[in-house]
């Protein structure tokens, strides 16, 4: 049931570009679909003549509920710094060409990521409780054999071979080498792996290092710095994982709970005859 106002214009609207309004602001139509065709290639990465009425209509309630989140998060005092949006464009999307308008959407999830923690820290999770949930959860926490990779992005290849020739020789020194990052060192299943990082890293023994691999993040270089067996993971190991994941859930009960209130306090109106 939808908690928030929506008045459905069938026969006709004096201001027929507008199909949505938040409050005073409005939304026009060739505005959603400017929205609207940016997120469906650069976000989802599908083709748009897959869209269809019903994705629009669905993606204009979500732009709604963006603008809404927004304002709340001005409310809140909650901003972003540009460190933080970069970092979360490495971390989950990897392309730097992206349009403004899939940069509005990208700041937008990490609005609601903050202010989901700000709603619940988390620190009501209790030890028992992660206890409980690995040992009834054994069965999710059953791993295949995995290496640990750290990542390094270089913006030239220039950077990108002098850093592989000092890593491969285990030279650790390498931060001045210009433009180039590094990542959080993560757990990959072997077999999941694309073939290009599988010849080139196994046997996955300690200190292997891949030659750089172009992506359109950047010059890509991994180094293997753990591998383990496949089998269930260790209760210490599974505990942070275990906390993120209660957290994480509590955070989403919450926050929905708190945007069907927000929604309440606005008047927020849909055309989707103008679609």
């Amino acid at each position: 049931m939808l908690l928030f106002l929506i008045l459905l214009a069938f026969f006709g609207f004096s201001s027929a570009s507008v199909v949505a309004r938040v409050g005073s602001e409005t939304i026009k139509k060739d505005e959603l679909y400017e929205y609207f065709n940016s997120y469906w290639r650069e976000i989802l990465h599908l083709p748009i003549a897959r869209a269809t009425k019903e994705d629009v209509q669905n993606f204009l309630v979500e732009l709604v509920r963006s603008k809404v989140i927004r304002q709340e998060a001005k409310k809140m005092g909650i901003s972003l710094r540009d460190a933080e949006v970069e970092d979360y464009i490495q971390k989950n999307i990897g392309s730097k060409n992206l349009s403004p308008i899939a940069l509005y959407f990208i700041e937008t999830e990490i609005l609601v990521d903050k202010i989901a923690e700000r709603l619940y820290r988390g620190s009501e999770i209790t030890e028992n409780q992660v206890i409980a949930y690995y040992y009834l959860n054994l069965r999710d926490f059953k791993m295949p054999a995995q290496v640990r990779l750290e990542r390094f992005v270089a913006d030239s290849l220039e950077s990108a071979n002098e850093l592989y020739y000092r890593l491969s020789k285990g030279i650790e020194f390498w931060e001045d080498i210009k433009g180039v990052k590094k990542g959080e060192a993560i757990w990959y299943s072997i077999q999941a792996l694309p073939d290009v990082l599988r010849a080139q890293l196994s046997p996955y023994e300690v200190g292997k290092v891949s030659k750089p691999i172009y992506t359109e993040a950047g010059y890509v270089v991994f180094r293997v710095v753990g591998r383990r067996n496949e089998g269930i993971l260790p209760l210490e190991e599974a505990k942070p994982m275990v906390r993120a994941k209660l957290i994480r859930e509590k955070r989403q009960e919450v926050l929905k709970e708190w945007l069907e209130k927000t929604l309440r306090n606005y008047r927020v109106e849909f055309y989707f005859s103008q679609l």
